[in-house]
């Protein structure tokens, strides 16, 4: 396994361990997208926007890799208004978890502050708070704040104003260290 793809499932594997309830595919993405983004942990992903956000189709496929090594293990769910997964650690885990923490050691800090930030948060205010950063780090100068939750709501409409507004407030002290690296 190469030295990025081992980082990867490992911090993947890391904040399945850390996560106050079981993540699903979006959180597990946003996840890896604000490690990078905003703590400049290397993990060479490409983010675009999509659907639900920051994306970058390798996230999955880490995900997919670390669950049929058998580091994660992946559960169908049905809600409501549709269909998931949920991640938790997998019998491979346990027996990888010493290696695991020293792959980790170096960003044990920035994972631990993920989690106390954003993991009691759902998939859908994960993908508003990514879409922020995002829409920050999409240009190079400084927006004020009522022209980024204008462009916030461009990109994600199902938000109110309001709801953008209120989040990018409880944001502040995250937003003034966003590092846009885009090419970590």
């Amino acid at each position: 396994m190469a030295a990025t793809e081992e980082l990867r499932h490992s911090i993947l594997a890391t904040c399945v361990k850390r996560a106050r309830k079981k993540p699903g595919r979006t959180a597990m993405m946003k996840y890896a997208y604000l490690l990078q983004t905003l703590r400049g942990v290397p993990l060479g992903y490409r983010f675009r926007l999509y659907n639900y956000g920051p994306y970058d189709e390798d996230v999955l496929t880490d995900v997919r890799m670390a669950t049929n090594s058998g580091m994660l293990k992946s559960t169908f769910v049905t809600y409501n208004n549709g269909y998931g997964y949920e991640f938790e650690l997998g019998e491979q885990f346990g027996d990888n978890e010493a290696d695991v923490a020293t792959t980790v050691a170096k960003y044990d800090e920035d994972i631990s502050w993920l989690m106390d930030k954003f993991g009691d948060e759902s998939a859908a205010r994960l993908e508003l708070i990514s879409t922020i950063f995002f829409a920050i780090c999409d240009k190079t100068r400084q927006r004020e704040k009522d022209e980024l939750v204008g462009v916030v709501h461009e990109i994600k409409p199902h938000f109110s104003k309001e709801t953008i507004g209120s989040t990018i407030d409880e944001l502040s002290e995250e937003l003034n260290c966003v590092n846009c690296g885009s090419d970590l």
